[in-house]
């Protein structure tokens, strides 16, 4: 209770008597205590706490506010509660104006930025309380900073999808991504890599776990190294997987493999050891060819791999069998080619091209022939495949190229013309910007005349990058050499892009010859053909001629020349120079 009390007193002086008043203050004292409990909790709390006035102005907060955002009181009174927005006009706040409105309440995640510019997740509640008949409403934010369980969830999320050891994606993850990729486009071909350390065993044996798991970061480096744009994932123990989802043929995952395994048989320094030597087997199957599912397409690829170790470790195997066999055969042959390039192994031989009003030899096509030491004459379809898939079409075409020209040239030295000599550019040398730059040095370097020298190309090289390839062939135009379209006829055939491309010969492809004689519709073809390059004034030349009854056709259509079998095979350089002493100008 609370007393106040006063004397009373005569107008003697004496007190005459005592007056005062009783209260009963239990219920202020609880609100008093209530009060400064609630002030104890407001600067003892953890969470942070922000008072606004109705137009969000700060007008209060506690000290956990400091400890949260960086921030001294001083510095946020009065200014706008949006302050601490991580982007500035971000606009949850339209729904959470609305809530208050609605409901006097909202509660939610809010990003957040501390006074050092550090961008922070949080939870934050957020009240409306009403003032007393007269007064304005304040608004209550209390908020936690969610910083370190979002970054535990995300470390758990982590380590659910990933290796704790290497970092690298674990079986679920691959799992879950072969799912994507499958979902995504059924059709689509998808290459699965399963990698087998060999020997890894030995190392944990003779030096420890702890130099097995050093070992294994190694491993995943140097892998990540070689596969920047691939998916790799440690499956557990000494396995690890690739996923390739963009790839030409199963030579690329071939050559990928025989890398891969190249790379990791090379030495392992491992601090405070004896270096260490490792191998390693690779098993390759591929969606949609084998399996339909990313579960029976890691059984694939560990069948593989069982039988890659099983028949002596240290090489691929392809789930199929006959790719294996296929893939080794082509890996051969690329070795075996890029020595003959070095090795003075390959050379060329020449067809004649006749002029179809008097027979004479007016120049030939120059085709490269592989004589390998061992085996003899290869037929350009064993290698000029192989040369193609693996990217090394470019380095044997500027091979022919010089050596045609060198050849062109020698002949000129020894008084022999042989006419316009024709070189196949394949679809990469067309592609290549420095291409003009290098023509132009190859004629320089042989003096060999630039008039005299036919680049031909492809129908489907041409339509690749059309701007592109316009601009290139003007560029060849300008050194002064022949251009010409060969397999004419078997693409697109259109009189819109021939009169796009500055090219002076059609070559009618062998496939419209062969049967001249006794189809109606390669009639019509070859005839259509000859009109419409005589249309554009370009020279037209019948490719495979080999029976009479082909000429008399062609020659009856005023086609200007041809080659083929009727006249003679591709020849070897002097055999050429004979037929040209004999049909030709020399």
């Amino acid at each position: 209770m609370e007393t106040v009390s006063r004397l009373l007193r005569d107008d003697a002086g004496r007190i005459s008597h005592v007056e005062g008043v009783i209260a009963d203050v239990t219920e202020r004292r609880e609100s008093e205590r209530r009060q400064r409990e609630a002030a104890a909790v407001i600067d003892n709390t953890l969470e942070g706490m922000i008072v606004t006035d109705a137009d969000e102005h700060i007008v209060m907060v506690n000290p956990a506010f400091g400890v949260l955002t960086s921030y001294e009181e001083s510095e946020v009174l009065g200014r706008p509660v949006t302050m601490l927005d991580a982007e500035p006009g971000a606009n949850p706040w339209a729904d959470i104006r609305r809530d208050l409105d609605d409901h006097g309440h909202w509660q939610g995640e809010l990003s957040s930025r501390r006074r050092n510019g550090e961008i922070f997740p949080e939870v934050r509640s957020i009240n409306r309380v009403a003032g007393l008949a007269g007064e304005a409403d304040h608004i209550v934010h209390l908020f936690t900073d969610m910083s370190r369980v979002k970054a535990t969830e995300a470390r758990l999320d982590f380590l659910a999808q990933h290796d704790a050891l290497t970092g690298l994606p674990n079986r679920s993850l691959l799992l879950s991504q072969l799912d994507q990729h499958i979902r995504a486009d059924p059709e689509r071909r998808i290459g699965l890599l399963l990698i087998d350390l060999d020997r890894f065993r030995d190392v944990n044996d003779s030096f420890g776990h702890n130099v097995g798991d050093e070992l294994l970061r190694q491993v995943a480096s140097r892998l990540q190294s070689l596969l920047v744009d691939a998916c790799l994932a440690r499956l557990g123990g000494d396995e690890f997987a690739v996923l390739i989802d963009d790839f030409d043929s199963e030579m690329e995952l071939a050559r990928l493999a025989e890398s891969l395994i190249n790379a990791l048989s090379e030495p392992w320094d491992l601090e405070g050891h004896a270096e260490v030597r490792l191998g390693a087997s690779v098993g390759i199957t591929i969606h949609p060819d084998f399996g339909p599912s990313p579960e029976m397409l890691l059984q694939q690829a560990d069948a593989a791999v069982y039988r890659a170790k099983t028949d002596g470790r240290g090489g691929f195997r392809f789930f199929d069998e006959s790719l294996t066999a296929s893939a080794r055969k082509r890996i051969e042959m690329e070795s075996r080619l890029r020595r003959a390039i070095v090795n003075g192994e390959l050379e060329l031989h020449y067809q004649p091209q006749i002029d179809s009003r008097d027979g004479r030899i007016i120049g030939g096509e120059a085709f490269v022939r592989w004589r390998d030491r061992e085996r003899g004459l290869i037929s350009p379809g064993e290698f000029i495949p192989v040369a193609e898939q693996t990217g090394m079409i470019g380095a044997v075409g500027d091979w022919v190229l010089r050596e045609a020209c060198r050849q062109g040239r020698a002949w000129l030295d020894a008084g022999v013309r042989p006419g316009r000599l024709a070189v196949n550019l394949s679809a990469q040398q067309l592609r290549d910007v420095e291409l003009t730059g290098r023509i132009k040095a190859v004629l320089e370097e042989t003096g060999f005349p630039a008039e005299w020298l036919e680049l031909e190309l492809t129908e489907s090289a041409l339509m690749r990058q059309q701007d592109e390839v316009v601009e290139r062939l003007r560029e060849l135009k300008r050194l002064g050499v022949h251009l010409a379209i060969d397999d004419f006829g078997t693409g697109y055939s259109s009189l819109a892009y021939l009169q796009r491309f500055p090219v002076d010969v059609l070559k009618i492809d062998k496939r419209f010859v062969d049967d001249l004689a006794d189809n109606a519709d390669d009639r019509e073809i070859a005839t259509a053909i000859l009109a419409m390059g005589h249309a554009l004034g370009l020279s037209v030349l019948a490719e495979g001629v080999e029976t009479r009854e082909q000429l008399d056709f062609l020659q009856n259509r005023q086609c200007d020349a041809w080659q083929g079998y009727l006249c003679s095979r591709p020849v070897p350089a002097d055999a050429f120079v004979a037929l040209l002493k004999k049909h030709g100008d020399a």
